[in-house]
């Protein structure tokens, strides 16, 4: 284990939840477009990343068990992980923002033969249908639509012939903000080749909505797509990545193939395909030390999460899956609370916290040693409403 790698683990407390100033979110209020400082949801503590070198660690928050069984295979010819972007070369906005040099760096190490940087869309079929994909299989996504992504990394991605995915929210690009593109950068790119994911109409919280409203956010998004460029995307990524089971139907419903969110993981036949799980990058979790390892991560193959629920109804959530196939010296990091692990049998792994979690978003970032120095993720994004409690 290298010393870059071991550094990871330094900034779990030191970065828990880094605010950055966005120019325009929606909080609290739905339709309401505010200037505020928001805590973007993939900004938040993505403590696994900082502590998946040392799953031996038992301190700060984690919960682990040390579980032996016998090695995982050495490939796993299905998984993917992919990436998600959003401002570039903006350094007033650290933490939705990626350097240039960090950029000039994550492509190169994705230049390298070892990674198969393809389509997202491609990607999602493949595993949709039970197509082997090559090892380490990379996907690129881009967020909010940002002009950045247009002036300064396009032509960075397009040079190195790197496929991207950028996810729209269509008001964005309505309202002219001098931040975001327009509709004719947008035209240009597809002519390019990148390709466009809906991300609902005005970026609301969507979790926070009447269904009615959702379903109508995304229907105006899609009259918006199919007016400015002539069909309607069948990749979706949820703002802020949050959703709830009623959310994720009416993105079925309204067409969408599979979303994403925003928790870390790479992922397989196993995940959920209406929360997808990417790696974010900002500055602070930019640099290439962590890019690599999570480019090099393997899915934490589970069934049975717990809660099943985005949207918590209980608080502290219990926490908990079942693993599918053996896992060595698993280890789980909430981004709030104490935790405390347990293995029922070999299979199940169950989380329990000393005390409710804050409202807002909370994370769970649940990690175990894989073959050849590689790890295995499972990430996990909760929106937590205020007023919850458990029961008695």
């Amino acid at each position: 284990m290298t010393k870059n790698t071991l550094r990871l683990d330094a900034r779990a407390k030191a970065e828990k939840r880094p605010y950055a100033k966005m120019r325009h979110a929606f909080w609290g209020v739905a339709g309401v477009l505010v200037f505020a400082l928001a805590v973007p949801a993939w900004a938040q503590s993505d403590t696994a990343t900082q502590k998946a070198a040392d799953v031996s660690a038992n301190s700060g928050g984690s919960a682990s068990s040390d579980v032996q069984a016998k090695p995982s295979a050495s490939k796993d010819d299905s998984s993917a992980v992919v990436f998600m972007y959003h401002r570039f070369g903006e350094s007033d906005y650290p933490s939705t923002n990626i350097t240039l040099d960090q950029l000039s760096a994550h492509i190169a190490e994705l230049e390298k033969p070892k990674y198969h940087v393809m389509d997202v869309a491609d990607i999602v079929a493949a595993i949709a249908d039970g197509k082997a994909l090559p090892d380490r299989a990379i996907g690129i996504t881009v967020d909010d639509a940002y002009r950045s992504f247009y002036s300064q990394a396009w032509p960075m991605f397009k040079k190195a012939g790197l496929p991207v995915t950028v996810f729209v929210s269509t008001s964005q690009l309505d309202d002219g903000y001098e931040s975001y593109m327009t509709w004719d950068m947008v035209r240009d790119l597809v002519k390019q080749g990148v390709k466009i994911g809906g991300h609902s109409d005005s970026h609301a919280h969507l979790s926070s909505i009447p269904i009615a409203d959702v379903k109508a956010e995304l229907a105006k998004s899609a009259q918006r797509f199919k007016q400015e460029l002539g069909f309607v995307p069948e990749l979706f990524a949820y703002p802020y990545g949050e959703a709830s089971s009623d959310v994720q139907q009416a993105v079925r419903d309204a067409g969408y193939k599979a979303a994403f969110g925003q928790q870390s993981g790479g992922f397989d036949k196993t995940a959920d395909m209406f929360y997808l799980p990417r790696f974010a990058l900002n500055e602070h979790y930019g640099s290439l030390d962590r890019f690599e390892l999570a480019a090099n991560s393997l899915p934490l193959d589970v069934s049975d999460v717990t809660p099943a629920d985005y949207t918590l109804q209980r608080n502290p959530p219990a926490f908990g899956f079942t693993l599918l196939q053996p896992a060595r010296d698993v280890q789980c990091y909430p981004s709030d609370g104490t935790a405390t692990l347990s293995r029922l049998g070999e299979e199940r792994v169950e989380v329990r916290l000393d005390g409710p979690v804050s409202p807002g978003r909370w994370r769970i970032n649940c990690t175990a040693a894989g073959p050849d120095g590689r790890w295995r993720w499972l990430g996990m994004l909760y929106t937590v409403p205020k007023g919850i409690e458990n029961p008695g």
